[in-house]
């Protein structure tokens, strides 16, 4: 057991590190998120060495730092390509309003004892 303390995976101290070092929060976020999925949705062997794994994320810091356009570009490129998780089935219900929703719920059903009960 952990106990109190963070459980902290690579990406984790990977997006800690580029932000100390002058990396946006937002493209360090999605560093991390390349470094997360690659490994967790087990992208093709051909694409791990940009996604930090060959190196510790060395190169994808450089990068970041260097050309922080290009990266955010090839992260994009990878993750459109690669990202393998479908949407969550209620964030593609989220745009329905909630009357739509009510409308196509079921009805309750009601036991047939209970019913006989209620009559006068």
């Amino acid at each position: 057991m952990i106990g109190s303390e963070e459980m902290l995976f690579e990406w984790d101290e990977w997006k800690t590190r580029a932000v100390a070092l002058g990396v946006t929060e937002d493209l360090a976020e999605l560093g991390k998120k390349i470094m997360r999925d690659a490994y967790m949705q087990r992208w093709p062997e051909a694409v791990l060495s940009d996604c930090g794994w060959d190196d510790d994320g060395f190169g994808m810091l450089a990068l970041a730092r260097a050309k922080p356009a290009e990266a955010r570009r090839d992260w994009e490129q990878l993750y459109a390509h690669h990202h393998r998780r479908p949407a969550c089935p209620m964030e593609a219900n989220q745009h329905r309003s909630s009357k739509a929703m009510v409308r196509t719920a079921a009805p309750l059903l009601v036991h047939p004892r209970k019913q006989e009960e209620s009559r006068p």
